[in-house]
This record gives C-alpha cells, structure tokens and sequence, in this order.
C-alpha cells in the first residue's frame, strides 16, 4: 500500500458504537431514470445508511426513513462508509464506470466537496470500516490499519 495523502480535518462530533453494513445490486427509480445501488451499509449507530450508486451516493436516516442527502458524480460509488453521522466518508470507486479506481480508497470530506486524503493498493478494495480513530481496510489477502488523523499505517494482517 501507499499512502498519497493524509485527511486534514477531522470531524468533531463523532461518537461511537459498533457498525454493521449489508451489500446489494438493485435499482431505483428517480426523476431521471433509473440508477443502480452498487452498495448500501449502516452507520456505526444504525441511525442511518448511506447507498453507493452508478451515479454518485445518498445518505438516508432510518427514523424517521428519509433520505437527507444526495451527492451526484460522474461515475459510480462502489463503497461508501459513514463516520457516524458526520461530513467525513470513505469512498471506492464501483460498477460499470467508476469514480474512481477500486483500489483507491478515498477519504471525502462533503462540506469542501473534496478527498482530504487517499490510500492507494495494488488489489480492488473489498471492505472499509471506520471509527474515530482507525482506518481499516480490506483486501483478498490482507488487511491493514491505519491511524485516522494521518492515515499513518499501525498495523496489517495476512489472511490465509
């Protein structure tokens, strides 16, 4: 792995608890057409969920269900991690036209509408989770951590 860049700002009014993602293809009907869910994962207090399009993400609250916010971009979302419920978000490329590429992690800021920062691997991304403080990434044959506030590399783990 290598990292390109660390995130410069962290958000403050995140706090925690545990997260538990589900993954689906589907489509959804909308003014223009219809677009396909890529992904769809909870945040860590199950509050609400953010789904990975062909054309961007959404942000949804589960209680009341609404959707609270619409990101549009040229090419697809094929993760998209929540901290909580806070402007910071981990975003891979996905579907027929990505993003970006699927071995890029990127770490989105959606107030400056931006990456703040990126970590870049030599296979596709298959999972992220984040906390307060971690960074994890998921690969076919590693996992690896890494600090949040400069995505500085602590730890990685081969699997299998």
């Amino acid at each position: 792995s290598s990292l390109v860049s660390p995130p410069s700002n962290l958000c403050a009014r995140c706090s925690g608890a545990r997260s538990s993602p589900a993954a689906m293809s589907m489509y959804l009907n909308n003014k223009d057409g219809s677009t396909e869910l890529l992904y769809l994962g909870f945040n860590q207090d199950h509050g609400c969920f953010a789904c990975g399009m062909d054309n961007g993400f959404r942000i949804y609250n589960c209680e009341p269900f609404k959707e609270t916010f619409r990101r549009a971009m040229k090419g697809g979302i094929g993760i998209v991690e929540m901290l909580f419920r806070c402007n910071l978000l981990a975003l891979v490329g996905g579907g027929r036209n990505p993003k970006f590429p699927p071995n890029i992690v990127k770490i989105w800021d959606d107030h400056q509408n931006r990456a703040i920062g990126e970590l870049m691997f030599r296979s596709e991304v298959k999972a992220v989770k984040l906390r307060r403080d971690r960074v994890v990434v998921v690969l076919l044959h590693k996992i690896y951590v890494y600090r949040f506030s400069d995505l500085k590399l602590l730890d990685q783990v081969s699997l299998g």
